[in-house]
This record gives structure tokens, C-alpha cells and sequence, in this order.
């Protein structure tokens, strides 16, 4: 007998999300990478002189400690003191340091520049983090997106892709799906999800992603979802941001003496956004292998179209996705469909997954 299993939205749970990967998605195209062969100064600003949020922040952001290395991106924290100013012009949208203020750490950070911030897309980076085994050291290392505080923008949120609490915790666990939005209009609202994986260590290389629409924010690690969250409010452009932090609780601080230095390495980024042709109305489809993977207006369904043996497919449409009678998934196939009730928005949501296996 053959049988069709449908997950729709109503079956979402935090650990339960289906979605598709530029990998095994054709509907995404690359916009921008950089793999770090040289620090391209025309996408990246190195934070100098500078303190991200909290001017009290025990580290300072100087460009000197932000270089590229055998193909990745280094951000390396060590505990030589530094006065503010040093020497050199202020740069990024973090806060500038305390004049006259002497910081026990130096540290680096980088956000893109304008051009090559993104309204939403699937933003992912391979990154391997610090960790120090039997030390209870505060290292905050980050990969996030933020739009800094300047009109015309409508709020100054953020969302942190993947965010490492130290706290002399073992390298099995990251913290991610921070969603906050600096008021005083909207007020401030957070969401904060820790997992905790077994064979899994942040000190490895891994991938860390997000999928951003209007309606919803999914978490990725090594290519498989692992998060969902409504998308409240976060529409703006948005810079993205890797920076390695230190945590100010004074149980946590590093040593200040002896000399110490954590580096944070990223392999890449890479910036997709959907392909879109939202205003063609798609009935059956005779052949997959010469379909124009874009977001469609609607797409409709019969017995007349066979998904091929031992295929993953990903269907996308603005309006609706019809099934129709004597539709099939036969064994052995996947298909995958992504729906967005919204107008004039490329971007999808409400997910629907048919596997048949």
C-alpha cells in the first residue's frame, strides 16, 4: 500500500524541523562568499578602538588582531593590556572604548560592510571555535547578524546564529536563536536556546547557518535543522558579525598574567538568497531534471507528475502547492514543499515534507 506522511507547522517542535539546505535545494543561488584567501577589505570592517554593546566590556576590538591565515579568518584574543585610544581611527558600529580607559584584553571583530549586508537569505559560515580544556575561562565567541542603530532601520535586533558560553562548560554544547530587539520601540524580547550534542565539540570545525524569511528563523548545524523560531519583527538588513568576546562576570575572566591567546578561526561565509519567478502558475510537471527550480506563484499536482526514483525534491510557491487526487510519493523518494502566504515575498515558510521510505 502506498502511503503519504505530511508534516505541516502544526507538528513543529524544537527539535523537530524539516528544511532544505542550499545543498539539496536548487531554489537558492549563491550571492556572495568569501573564503578568506585575504581579508577583502571591499566586504569586511575590523573593529578598532572599539567595544561592542556594553562600553564596560572587558576586551578591546583593535584591527591588528584580526588577519587571514592558510585560507581562514583569524580572530585571536590574548591578554596584552591596551589604553584607549590606540593608535588608529575608530571604525565599525560597535560603540567607541572609554577614552583614557586601560583594557586587560585585545581582541578582534569584523562586520560586513553596507554593500554586502543581507535582507534575508541562508547565511552560513564553518567555524571552529576556541576551548581550553580544565580552565573556567569566560571566552564568548560569536557569529551573528545586527544592524546597528541607525535610521532608517525600524529596531536595532539581532539574531545570534550560533554564541559559545564558556563557563568552564565541556566543547558539547553552543547556545544559539537569541532574538532581541532594542527598544524602546519595539521593547526588548529574547529567546535563547542551548543544545547540547553528543559527538560534538565546538573545538572542531563545523557549519553554522541560518535560514531567514519574514515569517521564521530556522537553525542549522552541519547542514541539518535543529531550531525553529517565529520571525517577530526582524526585517531590516542586517550586517554580519564574528567576534571573539570575553565574558565580564569576574568568576569568568581569563588570567591577566601569565601571557594567554585563543584564536577563533572561519573557513568561510556564504550569503544565499531564493531564486524567484513568483508570477508563473505551474500545472503538472513533466520533467524535473529541466525544471526551472524558482519560487512559483502556485503549483499544482496530479497523478500526471512521477517524482524520479531515489530523488530529493523542493517545491516552492508564494500562493499554494495543490495536491491533487492520485497525486503520489512513491518508496524510496522525498519531497519537500515550502509555501508563503505572503505578498510580494520570495521568501517561504510554512513547510510541508512528504517522504516516502
Amino acid at each position: 500500500m502506498k502511503r503519504i506522511i505530511i508534516f505541516t507547522l502544526l507538528c513543529f517542535m524544537q527539535y523537530f524541523v524539516f528544511a532544505q539546505t542550499p545543498t539539496n535545494d536548487s531554489h537558492w543561488q549563491l550571492k556572495w562568499q568569501d573564503n578568506f584567501d585575504t581579508f577583502d577589505t571591499n566586504k569586511w570592517i575590523k573593529g578598532h578602538n572599539a567595544v561592542h554593546g556594553n562600553p564596560e566590556e572587558p576586551q578591546l576590538y583593535l584591527e591588528s588582531q584580526v588577519f587571514t591565515s592558510n585560507g581562514n579568518l583569524v580572530l585571536t584574543l590574548n591578554n596584552t593590556k591596551v589604553t584607549c585610544p590606540a593608535p588608529g581611527v575608530y571604525s565599525g558600529v560597535c560603540n567607541q572604548c572609554t577614552n583614557g580607559k586601560q583594557y586587560n584584553y585585545r581582541s578582534g571583530l569584523v562586520e560586513t560592510k553596507e554593500d554586502y549586508n543581507t535582507q534575508f537569505g541562508y547565511i552560513e559560515a564553518r567555524i571552529k571555535f576556541p576551548y581550553r580544556e580544565g580552565k573556567k575561562w569566560g571566552v564568548w565567541p560569536a557569529f551573528w547578524v545586527w544592524h546597528g542603530w541607525n535610521a532608517p532601520y525600524s529596531n536595532a535586533a539581532e539574531i545570534d546564529i550560533c554564541e559559545i558560553f564558556a563557563r568552564n562548560n565541556p566543547p558539547d554544547r553552543f547556545e544559539h536563536g537569541i532574538v532581541r530587539f532594542y527598544g524602546p520601540n519595539p521593547p526588548r524580547e529574547a529567546w535563547g536556546i542551548t543544545h547540547v550534542f553528543s559527538n560534538f565539540s565546538y573545538a572542531d570545525w563545523h557549519t553554522y547557518a541560518i535560514e531567514w524569511n519574514p515569517s521564521r528563523i530556522i537553525w542549522y548545524l552541519d547542514g541539518k535543522a535543529i531550531t525553529s523560531l517565529s520571525n517577530h519583527k526582524i526585517v531590516d538588513p542586517v550586517r554580519i558579525i564574528l567576534n571573539l568576546a570575553v565574558l565580564k562576570e569576574n568568576a569568568y575572566l581569563p588570567q591577566t598574567s601569565p601571557y594567554f591567546e585563543e584564536k577563533m578561526y572561519v573557513d568561510y561565509v556564504k550569503v544565499y538568497q531564493l531564486k524567484c519567478d513568483k508570477n508563473t502558475v505551474v500545472n503538472e510537471i513533466s520533467n524535473f531534471n529541466t525544471y526551472n527550480y524558482a519560487v512559483k506563484k502556485s503549483i499544482s499536482l496530479s497523478n500526471a507528475t512521477t517524482i524520479p526514483a531515489n530523488s530529493n525534491i523542493s517545491l516552492r510557491a508564494t500562493d499554494f502547492i495543490e495536491l491533487k487526487a492520485g497525486f503520489e510519493v512513491q518508496t524510496g523518494r522525498e519531497l519537500y514543499l515550502d509555501v508563503n502566504p505572503m505578498p510580494g515575498e520570495c521568501a517561504v515558510s510554512a513547510p510541508i515534507d512528504i517522504k516516502r521510505k
